[in-house]
């Protein structure tokens, strides 16, 4: 066996190989025992961590300031413009054959209509932020998952580059650099799924910001159908 010895990763059919790992050592010299990433792979995994932040947070500002219903009620709960209807009907007692009641019984109506259609825009938008939610429960659990399994594999193969270099004779270095190949192996494909992984986000980035846009589309069309249980005639 050569004293010298020089693993490259080539990213198999992958065209973004480039961006994973380069690495040499001599066996029997001392060097550094964390294989390194190129800066590129390193920037990748931050962008993916850093667009997980931004779309939890639109997600819950989106939910907070724009889901059409005060709070969250549970399904027991009676809707608020339904409990506005009863008690406009109750109010327009006191107002019993006066211009008043007439206008007040025409906000009675239209404030029943209105709590049917805010719950049906609300359905809709809910489908979007559902939607918008599930890069974080699916997409990024699959690459922190990936991410673990990676650094794990890191670790195995940077330990097995050590008992290389701690090897004392000519057998025992065979013999270690069996395991080290096959941990580099390892290594490479575990570095290529999490490749996969990242090589997936600007399509799924392009789903998210068309469920942003969808959602704040629906919104506005709710505001527009909202307008006609306002007119008093």
């Amino acid at each position: 066996m050569n004293s010298e010895s020089e693993v490259k990763n080539q990213g198999g059919s992958n065209q973004d190989g480039k961006r994973l790992f380069k690495f040499s050592f001599n066996v029997n010299k001392k060097t550094d025992d964390q294989t390194e990433m190129t800066g590129e792979f390193v920037g990748d995994v931050q962008h993916f961590c850093d667009y997980d932040e931004a779309v939890a947070k639109c997600f819950q500002l989106l939910e907070a300031c724009y889901i059409p219903v005060g709070g969250k009620p549970s399904k027991d709960d009676e809707d608020s413009f339904q409990k506005l209807a009863g008690a406009l009907h109750d109010f327009k007692a006191h107002f019993q054959n006066t211009p008043q009641s007439a206008a007040l019984d025409t906000f009675d109506t239209n404030m029943k209509a209105a709590c049917s259609a805010r719950k049906a825009h609300q359905k809709d938008q809910k489908y979007q932020l559902r939607h918008l939610r599930r890069f974080h429960v699916d997409d990024f659990q699959k690459f922190l998952t990936q991410r673990k399994a990676f650094d794990e594999s890191r670790k195995r193969m940077d330990q097995a580059k050590v008992d290389v270099r701690d090897a004392k004779t000519t057998a025992q270095i065979e013999k270690k650099a069996i395991c080290y190949q096959m941990a580099v192996d390892d290594f490479d494909a575990q570095t290529e799924l999490l490749i996969k992984l990242i090589d997936g986000l600007p399509k799924i980035k392009q789903t998210n910001c068309h469920d942003i846009l969808m959602f704040l589309t629906k919104h506005k069309v709710f505001h527009a159908d909202m307008v006609r249980f306002y007119k008093i005639a």
